[in-house]
């Protein structure tokens, strides 16, 4: 007898792929960088190549869906993902920054279609079935960012190179890249008409004050994504396994939420869920700052953790759910315009701390984005008002 699968479960397994892939990397920078003999600040360069691909590539992503279909764009930027990032990881590409930033470029070029395209799939199936799904679909990727760092960790301490790891993840990864070639067709599609106008979906007032809503989580997930582990194994010297462990207590703190982040959407008002979700993402940076000086030792670093994740989960099915409502636009131009703003936040902001990074220590990069959420938490409702929501 087989087992129905949800209704949302491709575009969950999409972001349970993707997120696999990507912290698989981004866990094991340090030892990656290391073996390349990369600086932070040359590493916040490498990143920045990678914001700079994904800057060019979400002009595109609108005009890509739209033609070929969102099923199949997605599998086509996956498979790329699946060849680049262990080209970036081995650096045979070229030697030093240019081998990681290369590979990186085209992975950002690559994501950032990828990001729309399957928030797309999942908000069609969410608009298809009158069922709140968007935040499950996330909560996926969260459960790929657990996965992807506990397994970083044991291949670690196992010395098997982030490469090799990179490598029999994306070969075990080729199933749904044909999954999404064969089932090309998308369901009744959010707009039916051909997108025309300007090449570049240009973030106007609404998508810009969902910008200033969900910029602080956004920061917030790419600084723990882009330097947690600079903190936890070079700073509070911590050994592979346990900073593994405390990496994935985020990505447990940010499933949990997920899971049940459409019952909150359904049940909390948008700026009553917006104000929750900043507090606690503060109360987490405070643990993941101060535990140490507390002496609260590995036990406040993976409540503060955990809390972080929690804090920040649902900034993007919040934000994601709004955007698919813009009054004027179409879907696809709307996500492809919040998609690029958020994802700069995400991706652009984080890098250019290499440099503080290098001189002061990653705990400051922590603390970058406070005073956004200290905002959220105090004008949440102004905001929110101000787009007409």
């Amino acid at each position: 007898m087989t087992l129905p699968l949800p209704i949302y479960a491709l575009p969950a397994s999409i972001f349970f792929v993707n997120a696999t892939l990507y912290v698989t990397l981004y866990s094991r920078l340090p030892g990656v960088t290391a073996a390349q003999g990369i600086s932070p600040s040359a590493l916040g360069l490498a990143l920045l190549a990678q914001t700079l691909g994904t800057l060019l590539g979400f002009p595109l992503a609108a005009r890509l869906i739209e033609r070929f279909g969102a099923r199949r764009v997605a599998g086509a930027m996956l498979l790329a993902a699946l060849v680049l990032l262990p080209l970036a990881a081995s650096g045979r590409l070229a030697d030093g920054l240019l081998g990681l930033a290369l590979p990186l470029f085209a992975y950002g070029f690559a994501m950032a279609i990828l990001e729309v395209a399957k928030n797309l799939i999942a908000a069609r199936i969410e608009e298809k079935s009158g069922r709140n799904v968007i935040s499950k679909c996330h909560g996926f990727w969260s459960a790929g960012l657990f996965v992807g760092a506990v397994l970083g960790g044991w291949a670690a301490a196992r010395g098997v190179s982030t490469a090799a790891e990179l490598t029999l993840l994306g070969a075990a990864s080729l199933p749904l890249v044909v999954l999404l070639a064969a089932r090309a067709g998308d369901p009744e599609p959010l707009v039916t008409a051909p997108v025309d106008g300007p090449r570049f979906a240009r973030p106007d007032a609404f998508v810009l004050g969902l910008l200033v809503l969900i910029a602080g989580f956004s920061i917030t997930e790419g600084v723990v994504y882009d330097w947690s582990m600079f903190y936890l194994r070079e700073e509070l010297g911590l050994d592979a396994i346990g900073a593994s462990r405390i990496y994935a207590a985020f990505t447990i703190g940010m499933f949990a939420a997920r899971m049940g982040g459409d019952m909150l959407r359904a049940r909390l008002r948008v700026r009553v869920l917006l104000r929750l979700m900043a507090l606690t993402t503060l109360a987490g940076l405070g643990l993941c700052i101060f535990s140490p000086a507390l002496w609260l030792g590995a036990a406040g670093l993976l409540v503060g953790f955990a809390l972080v994740g929690g804090g920040v989960a649902l900034g993007a099915p919040v934000a994601t759910s709004l955007a698919m409502r813009h009054p004027t636009r179409s879907a696809t131009k709307t996500m492809a315009a919040y998609s690029l703003a958020s994802l700069l936040a995400l991706f652009a902001v984080p890098p250019l701390l290499g440099g503080l990074v290098e001189t002061q220590g990653a705990v400051w990069a922590l603390v970058v984005s406070s005073p956004l959420l200290v905002l959220v938490a105090l004008a949440a409702g102004r905001i929110v008002a101000w787009m007409g929501k």
